[in-house]
């Protein structure tokens, strides 16, 4: 058996050891969380490491988009893609926006400047923008088409740790970006969030908005959330910090020699890399020609111990808790035909190319489909 069943195959763990040492010392501070000396810490360094300026951890990154929503006094609608996870679309519902769809690039997955432009209307504050496998989005398009309508711009970062557009990190760009920093990523606190903004009295009210509204005085302020990150979650992270440049170094070297075996297999379509752009290879997507395929392929990699996954099986215009919209023809036929494959920094050669092997013995034979051909 091969791999390991049942388990994300990006799961990252701290060193036993390493993580034992810093909880000591959290127990022995008597502060356990409400912003504490790991939390700091962690931030400090997170800043540092995303070059960005102001940082704002957070209990969840689902909390992350509702707190940068509050933070930049977002009201009405707002344009975002179909293709993500349900939180995307989900936090906004939550605290009352309007969510509004474009269509997704075929190769990239990501959201679509030309049908984002389509969509504008009067009522549209914003453009929330996904880094879809932590493949940048067309960052220059998107904040060209915000600037000339005078919308914000955020960017749900959670799967892009570590990734670059135009030599920057994609933390860099935007009003706000969000981070994910949940077990299933390369980099995580278990659970866990962060808000990264561009202007100091966003971050102000951010940091606010995520201690219940009060303020270090102890005076509530304004209406807030307990969304505060633990000691112990942000022990994790710095327990992990020391090491996930060489995990990032491995799963880059792993993913270009899966791809490569992949090319050869014709029925499969692999996501093309944004043009400037820098990925992590947190995740390792694949489209087959139909559902029907995709599900026997990830029935024989099971098989094997591999634990592909399913992302994302429903389109977010679809969601029951949202009103009924427009077809989004491309992101829906994505969504019946795409599997991660698992893509572990520990795997070796004889790993990956198994892996590839039961791919394409899966797949017929025949010619790659366009993404608009029903499935």
């Amino acid at each position: 058996m091969i791999g390991r069943p049942g388990q994300p195959p990006m799961l990252n763990l701290p060193a036993a050891g390493k993580f034992a040492a810093l909880a000591e010392r959290v127990f022995a501070s008597g502060r356990l969380t409400n912003n504490g000396e790991m939390a700091r810490e962690l931030e400090a360094r997170l800043a540092d490491h995303l070059d960005v300026p102001y940082v704002v951890l957070t209990s969840s990154g689902t909390l992350a988009l509702q707190v940068a929503y509050r933070a930049l006094g977002l009201t009405g609608e707002v344009i975002t893609t179909p293709f993500s996870w349900t939180t995307t679309v989900s936090s906004m519902a939550w605290i009352g926006l309007r969510p509004r769809f474009a269509d997704i690039d075929a190769r990239t997955y990501n959201i679509d400047p030309a049908q984002v432009e389509a969509e504008i209307t009067p009522a549209t504050r914003a453009i929330v923008a996904v880094h879809t496998f932590g493949n940048p989005c067309d960052i220059e398009s998107i904040e060209r088409i915000a600037g000339r309508h005078r919308l914000r711009t955020i960017y749900d970062a959670a799967h892009a740790f570590g990734v670059r557009y135009q030599d920057r990190s994609v933390f860099s760009y935007g009003d706000a970006s969000v981070l994910s920093l949940h077990a299933t990523k390369l980099f995580h606190t278990v659970e866990g969030g962060v808000v990264i903004l561009r202007d100091r009295a966003a971050w102000a009210r951010a940091r606010l908005i995520v201690n219940n509204g009060i303020d270090p005085q102890g005076r509530v302020q304004a209406l807030g959330i307990n969304g505060r990150l633990s000691e112990l979650h942000a022990a994790v992270g710095l327990c992990l910090f020391d090491d996930i440049e060489p995990v990032l170094r491995r799963r880059r070297r792993l993913a270009t020699m899966l791809r490569m075996l992949l090319a050869e297999t014709s029925s499969v379509q692999l996501q093309a890399p944004t043009p400037f752009g820098q990925v992590n290879h947190a995740y390792f997507p694949v489209v087959f020609p139909s559902r029907e395929v995709c599900e026997h392929a990830s029935r024989a990699l099971a098989r094997d111990g591999f634990a592909a996954r399913r992302y994302f099986d429903m389109p977010l215009n679809r969601l029951p808790f949202i009103a009924e919209g427009p077809p989004m023809p491309i992101a829906e036929s994505l969504t019946r035909r795409v599997l991660c494959l698992p893509l572990r920094a520990a795997a070796d050669v004889d790993e990956i190319q198994t892996i590839a092997g039961i791919v394409a013995a899966a797949c017929p034979a025949h010619t790659r489909p366009l993404f608009l051909q029903p499935a």
